[in-house]
């Protein structure tokens, strides 16, 4: 019995199968702790939770999705506007959902860019000392290189995941230029980068932007006339990540690669019907209608894990 755990955010959990679902049916046990919004620190914490739970053994994969380190993260059970219980996630805290908790007053006092790269990156450490100390096969992801600072991302209208502040500084460098701007911080990138390179996958979004043409793109029914497009990878931009990032490392099974292609095929068809309407697209797959029986032990988004 082998068992897999995926944490990460949304690019790990979303309304539609992305790599950690079409993974999962390689494995006989799957565990998706992925949650929409969340942050480094959570992700951290919900990996231990997940280990007191299930206790990881040396058979297991685990593979971590790490987001955004401009996300702050905490857990209440009381619900709060565009919030229900639970993690209080909502991307960066600059996304418009956050406008309201997160005012001038707020960034002033709490907010210092080195400081939540800081957590990201203690966060990231601590985690695969921890991963090493199980004996277990592990690897690390995430959406853009977090040495990047967000500039690799796609800049979704109004979700905040670029350093706005430092863009004119950031336009002039290169790739994982995070040392140049925060240079008392290098100390980190031997023990987390070089020290486990055989460790690190391509950024998620990195091969989502090599396959532009695949995204998914919705009339906008906010302003007629107008078009979006979803910044999480669609399926088949995930499954070629799947295949070139961890076809071999994993030995994955054609039964398995083939099945994923069918379900991608069968979502991509769906979104092709009904791009209409982001909402309604997601109602249909939400059915399950359709959707070739190799998958059909497969579950997506499913119901968080966890406290």
């Amino acid at each position: 019995m082998r068992r897999f755990f995926a944490f990460g955010c949304s690019y790990t959990s979303y309304s539609w199968p992305l790599w950690s679902n079409f993974l999962s049916l390689e494995y006989d046990e799957f565990y998706n702790w992925g949650l929409a919004g969340i942050g480094n620190r959570a992700i951290a914490e919900r990996i231990s939770e997940a280990n007191n739970r299930h206790t990881f053994t040396k058979d297991d994969l685990i593979i971590v999705q790490w987001s955004s380190h401009l996300r702050n993260d905490w857990y209440h059970q009381i619900s709060l506007p565009e919030r229900r219980a639970g993690w209080k996630t909502a991307g960066s805290i600059f996304n418009y959902i956050n406008s309201s908790l997160y005012d001038q007053k707020w960034v002033d006092t709490f907010f210092f860019e080195p400081a939540y790269l800081m957590h990201t990156l203690n966060n990231v450490s601590m985690t695969q000392g921890f991963l090493d100390s199980i004996g277990c096969e592990w690897y690390m992801t995430s959406i853009g290189d977090i040495r990047n600072l967000g500039e690799d991302l796609r800049d979704g209208p109004g979700y905040g995941e670029k350093p706005n502040e430092n863009r004119q500084k950031i336009e002039s460098m290169g790739e994982n230029f995070v040392w140049d701007l925060i240079p008392e911080l290098k100390f980190y990138e031997k023990k987390i980068w070089t020290d486990n390179s055989n460790h690190w996958l391509m950024p998620i979004e990195k091969k989502a932007q090599q396959h532009l043409e695949l995204t998914f793109e919705f009339d906008d029914t906010v302003a007629p006339g107008g078009k979006f497009f979803d910044i999480h990878p669609s399926p088949y931009q995930s499954l070629l990540w799947l295949e070139q990032e961890l076809k071999d490392k994993l030995n994955l099974s054609t039964q398995t690669l083939d099945a994923a292609k069918e379900l991608a095929g069968a979502v991509h068809e769906l979104h092709g019907k009904m791009r209409f309407n982001k909402e309604m697209f997601e109602l249909a797959l939400a059915k399950r209608a359709n959707f070739p029986d190799s998958v059909k032990k497969m579950v997506w988004p499913g119901w968080p894990n966890g406290f």
